[in-house]
């Protein structure tokens, strides 16, 4: 193998290592998740039979929901793609925000326990807010960032090529 080869191999190496470290996050964010807990009273301690746990992906406004909730409260959602999401409980009184900023990681997340409090007749239950309004897309859409990237891994490759070339090979006429 020639010195020239393994400088070039060395670089690729390097520039893939480089390019795979970059952009897992890009890749994690489409891994599938899952969100076990349980939905109880006031009280902590009697579960809530019957409600819906719907988790709601604020850029895009997709929603994700369980099936009713078991005769012990326990729920699961697991289609959500890992990311940012607000946690919606639907019971029969009203729905309620627990939580404005979930961050579900890929794989299977820690287990979520969500006590509800209950209101007058009439009124909107205790603790309840409406969901917070979808966020401005911020950033550049998913099809650019791949374009970037691209162009990157494009030009790194010409700057290799650049500073492997041996000297000793030809060059074309006029370069």
């Amino acid at each position: 193998m020639s010195w020239s080869t393994l400088r070039r191999s060395t670089a690729a190496a390097s520039i893939f290592s480089l390019v795979t470290m970059t952009t897992s996050g890009l890749l994690m964010a489409g891994s599938p998740s899952t969100l076990t807990g349980r939905v109880v009273t006031q009280n902590g301690a009697d579960p809530r039979a019957g409600v819906v746990v719907t988790l709601v992906a604020p850029a895009s406004e997709k929603a994700y929901r369980s099936s009713p909730t078991d005769a012990r409260g326990a729920f699961t959602i697991d289609a959500a793609p890992a990311g940012s999401y607000a946690l919606l409980v639907e019971a029969p009184e009203g729905a309620f925000l627990a939580a404005s900023n979930l961050q579900l990681a890929p794989g299977v997340n820690r287990p979520v326990s969500l006590a509800l409090k209950p209101g007058k007749q009439g009124e909107p239950p205790a603790g309840a807010t409406p969901p917070p309004p979808a966020p401005k897309e911020a950033g550049a859409p998913t099809w650019a960032k791949w374009v970037i990237a691209g162009g990157v891994i494009v030009g790194a490759a010409i700057v290799i090529n650049a500073v492997t070339k041996d000297d000793n090979e030809a060059s074309p006429a006029g370069f």
